[in-house]
């Protein structure tokens, strides 16, 4: 089985869910011929409309294709069908509840980028997604498989964070108020409450985009900062260097109910003890320590500085759990399952139609 892998262009998405999942099949010696690409080859009519009518799948039996959210691209799987290539669509955001604020509100929901996303993934041949809401949002047709992210283990086997000694316990947050305009709310005033009652042992540091973080989390002094990586090996690296406790704060809405468990799952591969909301995904993965309130949040926080022992056991015991279940390798044999039951569906459709 050939399979064409298109990324979206993104670095966090092409890693977790192009780049080392192919790596990890590799590895594994599975019965799949990878090649990936940045976008699909396509001839285009002339005139306004500019409609696809032809594209190169490469000679692949399968085209997985990464968050297509274009007319262009809807007419793409199409095309590649008639061609009888099976066609994936791998999602891992609803982003149609992109919550307005962020980045992306304009172009996913307000000009219709998200709908036109959740068409192509109703006329696939299959879908991929991170998890069970987004399943259902995105393949209501049944034919689709939660394929959950997994951490490589090279990272999860770096020295962790709990093996050093720390004299001030670093607070971390790994984001930007740009993409996360409302998560950081959810803590209330639990994290200054952690850094007043262990002042000078306790500070708060954000990987990414420390603007607006004050503001949001209430506190007295601007959070260190260090600034976002697009290398996702040097940012995971990064995680378990600078962080003791990490925060996973969301907001439980629409958009966020459906997102993947990323954040926990780093922070526990790189042995860093996460305090985290109870969103759906987080409570199923199950690590963690979940802060429902700002009280919560506060004796949470201050119990993981305060207690090294306490911080340690907790953070050691979640990475084991990365290390027994949440590796590429687990996931490898998933992925490959998912391409063959859409070209499954491709040979159906084709003898139904012929």
């Amino acid at each position: 089985m050939k399979v064409l892998l298109m990324n979206s262009g993104q670095g966090p998405q092409d890693y977790y869910r192009v780049r080392e999942p192919a790596a990890a099949i590799a590895a594994a010696g599975l019965d799949a011929e990878i090649e990936m690409i940045r976008g699909i080859e396509t001839m285009v009519r002339p005139g306004d409309d500019g409609e696809v009518y032809d594209a190169d799948a490469r000679g692949a039996d399968v085209v997985v294709l990464q968050l297509p959210k274009t007319v262009a691209m809807l007419q793409t799987i199409r095309v590649l069908q008639a061609q009888g290539v099976a066609v994936v669509v791998e999602m891992d955001d609803l982003l149609t509840s992109v919550p307005f604020g962020s980045v992306g509100h304009d172009a996913l929901v307000r000009k219709g980028m998200g709908r036109r996303a959740t068409e192509c993934a109703r006329e696939a041949d299959f879908v991929t997604t991170t998890t069970p809401e987004l399943l259902r949002e995105y393949a209501p047709h049944g034919r689709g498989a939660v394929v959950p992210n997994a951490i490589p283990r090279r990272i999860a086997e770096l020295p962790p964070a709990y093996a050093r000694e720390a004299e001030v316990v670093t607070i971390g947050w790994t984001g930007s108020v740009g993409t996360h305009p409302y998560d950081l709310q959810e803590v209330g005033s639990g994290l200054q409450q952690a850094l007043d009652a262990t002042r000078g042992r306790s500070r708060f540091t954000v990987i990414g985009q420390a603007w607006g973080a004050r503001s949001r989390l209430g506190l007295t002094e601007e959070p260190g900062e260090v600034p976002w990586m697009a290398d996702v090996d040097a940012y995971a690296t990064a995680i378990g260097e600078t962080f003791d406790v990490g925060i996973a704060p969301l907001r439980l809405d629409r958009f966020n109910s459906s997102k993947s468990w990323l954040k926990v799952l780093e922070y526990s591969a790189r042995g860093v003890a996460a305090v985290r909301s109870p969103s759906p995904e987080y409570e199923r993965l199950g690590l963690g320590r979940r802060a429902r309130s700002s009280k919560d949040w506060a004796r949470g926080l201050t119990s993981a500085i305060r207690d090294a022992d306490r911080r340690r056991e907790f953070a050691e015991r979640d990475r084991a759990v990365v290390l027994d279940r949440h590796l590429t390798e687990h996931t490898a044999g998933e992925w490959v399952a998912a391409w063959r039951r859409a070209l499954d569906h491709r040979a159906r459709s084709r003898r139904a139609s012929a």
